[in-house]
């Protein structure tokens, strides 16, 4: 229900002329990445995306978090009592319609959501000959602390926006 919820604000803004539909770009870090991730899944309509220690195996995510109840918490059961729901919940898992150009940016010491989450999407999306591109930054945990990788990350977005929004390389 949050694709669904974040597709109808995207179509609010688009009707008061906020946002051009013809050059949509998404982007978020942690629940947003997982969100962003999803929400490639789901349309087609979003030019660019961006996504920041983003979940992309709710299966493999429920073992290998810090926050062992998360899977729990939010889905009501364990990843083996719930695995047909985390399985249809899951970006890395549905990749097959994704096309848009996405941005993979992944703290090494991530222990909220593991690099292997990264991966897995990288990987599926690598697979299938998808525009792809993953950055790994060292010693960062969840999300930027040093002041260099924060303005790489913030750049690198720009960039990656710049180029399949904007058309300017």
């Amino acid at each position: 229900m949050d694709v669904k919820d974040l597709m109808a604000g995207v179509d609010y803004v688009i009707k008061m002329g906020v946002a051009d539909a013809d050059r949509l770009a998404i982007g978020g870090w942690s629940y947003g990445g997982f969100l962003t991730a999803s929400t490639i899944t789901q349309t087609k309509r979003f030019r660019a995306a961006m996504m920041g220690a983003g979940i992309t195996n709710l299966i493999s995510f429920a073992t290998t978090t810090d926050i062992l109840d998360y899977v729990p918490r939010h889905f009501g059961g364990e990843a083996w009592e719930k695995y047909d729901l985390l399985r249809l919940r899951s970006p890395a898992l549905n990749v097959k319609n994704v096309n848009t150009p996405t941005l993979i940016l992944q703290g090494e010491q991530d222990e909220r959501v593991p690099i292997t989450q990264a991966y897995e999407f990288y990987n599926a999306l690598k697979r299938q000959g998808r525009v792809v591109k993953m950055v790994v930054y060292p010693r960062m945990p969840h999300s930027p602390r040093e002041p260099k990788q924060m303005l790489d990350a913030m750049k690198r977005t720009i960039q990656w926006f710049d180029k399949y929004v904007r058309g300017i390389e």
